[in-house]
């Protein structure tokens, strides 16, 4: 199902994973609906120039409900890039990350990728077409979120009616997070594991680039531990398409 405006060249693609569970991937990132009777929630949110595609995704499946409960996997702008828009539109909306990842959040400290990282690799076709998207996209843009509240570890979140699960997946970023939807079988899992990416050649489960990485060792250690883990589950990324898989 592709939602599409005017205002943006590349549609996002809605797939249904479960009641009221969506998965879009957008252009370059992806992000969960969660659609209750009364409201509706967000896993993420793309990047800036996203949110005429995300604000087309909500009027699609939940036309005229607000946002409740924006909750984040981790702090890089092409996952909080569209908050700010919703929360012009929606001010009662809250906004939740792991408590870990609340600075890089509200852009006190920046776990970002950066000039020295992203220079050696700009002989690249693919890294320079990820570039030239990014700043498009706004990747450059102020995306600081001045009022994150941080989930309680080891309690379930009930986003507009749906059960949401938060595990903390660091690496990628310091406070970095999963949030696994026990109803649907699956997992927004972010960046601590994507099915593809604008500068990878590969297809299915992968870690994503060493360049985008807070503590790439740690961030390997987790993405071993969760793709075990999740081996029954379908995965929602913050890079890549759905993955449906079914528990065994």
């Amino acid at each position: 199902m592709p939602a599409h405006t005017g205002r943006s060249a590349d549609p996002a693609t809605i797939t249904e994973v479960a009641p009221g569970v969506h998965f879009v991937e957008g252009p370059a990132s992806g992000w969960t609906t969660l659609v209750g009777p009364d409201s509706v929630s967000l896993i993420d949110a793309g990047y800036p120039g996203d949110l005429p595609l995300v604000l087309d995704t909500l009027e699609t499946l939940a036309p005229g409900l607000p946002v409740e409960t924006i909750a984040i996997t981790h702090g890089h702008s092409d996952h909080t890039g569209g908050v700010r828009g919703l929360l012009e539109r929606w001010p009662d909306a809250r906004v939740v990350a792991a408590a870990d990842e609340l600075p890089n959040i509200r852009r006190e400290v920046i776990y970002q990728v950066g000039v020295p990282q992203i220079l050696p690799h700009l002989w690249k076709p693919r890294f320079v077409a990820w570039v030239r998207h990014a700043i498009q996209a706004g990747g450059l843009a102020d995306v600081a979120i001045s009022n994150p509240d941080a989930w309680v570890s080891g309690e379930a979140l009930t986003l507009s009616g749906h059960e949401v699960v938060p595990q903390l997946t660091p690496g990628h970023t310091p406070g970095h997070s999963a949030y696994l939807l026990p109803a649907a079988n699956a997992v927004a899992t972010g960046d601590a594991l994507v099915t593809g990416h604008a500068v990878s050649k590969q297809h299915g489960p992968q870690p994503i680039h060493p360049m985008f990485d807070h503590d790439h060792d740690l961030a390997l250690e987790t993405f071993a531990a969760i793709n075990g883990q999740w081996r029954g589950l379908s995965l929602l990324p913050g890079h890549g398409p759905l993955l449906v898989r079914t528990a065994r």
